[in-house]
């Protein structure tokens, strides 16, 4: 038999040695009829929250649901009636849910592309509301899905292209349903959109993508964002200096947050700069945002102010955009763990588990010895 004493000791300092190198910071991102064709110069609040309010009338948008479908169909409509040429990505999941991925491009069209993402589905389930009679409802999502989704709407009317540049705007389905049975595959469930979106992507197009800005919880009230620690940091520098000059340094504010599994991952995999704009605590202290994954985030619980807040920052940096200055960085943190972590454990692993039944085998061994002798 195994010395039990000895492999629950092993394990343990393995454990500890992943949760003091990786796990600290790391959290699962669980996470109007607008149509108008005439451009403004900048980003309108009130337009951007007239589709957050339409996006209230369709949802819960989950996936492969009647909602999911009556959404994309009214986005359809607004980015081609403003110009831009839209595109699916329609696929099966594992579990048989069929999900779509709308792709938005502009009019523009130039070597050099940008991608503006958000996630626009729903979680299922509720699972963090307080009330346990409602955690088998679906998440009216109007903060998590819906902001950056009518943000991005906004953006695409407004936005001055700089030359040799094309923007796609694309949203992402099943982003959010990680953890719950069924939905597999992306990164350990969240993701699915983004990560297919990616997968799919033949090695011409990935290299005209110069960068990727996911935008995900930033409609709440009190809005502040800070750096979220899996993102590029350069691409970080740009965009904060951007918000600094408009005075919005109390909204994206200079502290280095958590590492967040959002939508930015994939590009970043392929080793396109991307980053995650997205609230990380309230001001109440809560992660992310007081209401999220409960069936309280909804309209009420959003400001307008925040909408503009990030609208005018990503539409001002886009328009003087220089991608010489943004260059892939690995994530500190991330090639740490894979290039000294991983290997060390693994080795340790073998080692403790080699001791464990050499032990055994030399007690064995001795007993026999002992009773020859």
């Amino acid at each position: 038999m195994i010395d039990v004493r000895k492999f629950v000791i092993c394990f343990f300092i393995i454990l500890a040695i992943h949760t003091t190198f990786i796990f600290p910071n790391t959290l699962i991102c669980y996470r109007s009829s607008i149509l108008v064709s005439n451009r403004e110069l900048s980003f309108n609040k009130d337009v951007a929250w007239s589709h957050l309010e339409n996006y209230s009338y369709y949802s819960p948008i989950v996936p492969n649901s009647t909602n999911n479908e009556l959404f994309l169909r009214y986005a359809r409509k607004y980015f081609e009636n403003i110009g831009w040429r839209v595109e699916f990505q329609n696929w099966t999941h594992s579990n048989n849910a069929k999900l779509h991925n709308l792709i938005a491009k502009s009019p523009e069209k130039g070597e050099n592309v940008i991608i503006l993402g958000a996630h626009y589905d729903n979680r299922i389930y509720a699972d963090k509301d307080p009330d346990p009679q409602k955690r088998t409802l679906p998440v009216p999502g109007i903060n998590d899905g819906g902001s950056g989704t009518a943000i991005l709407l906004e953006l695409a009317r407004v936005l001055e292209i700089p030359p040799s540049f094309e923007v796609w705007v694309v949203l992402f389905d099943a982003e959010d349903q990680g953890g719950i049975p069924g939905w597999s595959g992306g990164i350990n469930g969240w993701c699915i959109g983004s990560t297919y979106f990616v997968n799919n992507l033949n090695s011409t197009v990935l290299s005209r993508i110069k960068l990727a800005i996911i935008l995900d919880i930033v409609g709440g009230k009190n809005l502040t964002i800070q750096k979220e620690s899996y993102s590029t940091p350069s691409l970080i520098d740009q965009i904060w200096n951007v918000a600094k000059s408009l005075g919005m340094d109390n909204i994206f504010v200079d502290e280095t947050g958590i590492s967040v599994i959002d939508d930015h991952l994939p590009f970043i995999r392929k080793g396109i700069p991307a980053v995650d704009i997205i609230q990380q605590k309230d001001q109440y202290g809560f992660t992310f945002f007081r209401w999220h994954h409960t069936t309280n985030d909804t309209l009420q619980n959003c400001d307008k102010n925040s909408l503009y807040s990030v609208g005018i920052v990503i539409e001002n940096f886009i328009e003087k955009v220089n991608v010489s200055d943004i260059k892939f960085e690995e994530n500190p943190t991330w090639s740490f763990y894979f290039i000294v972590i991983f290997p060390f454990t693994l080795i340790f692993t073998v080692y403790c588990i080699t001791r464990l039944f050499f032990d055994k085998d030399m007690e064995i061994a001795n007993r026999r010895i002992s009773k020859s002798n």
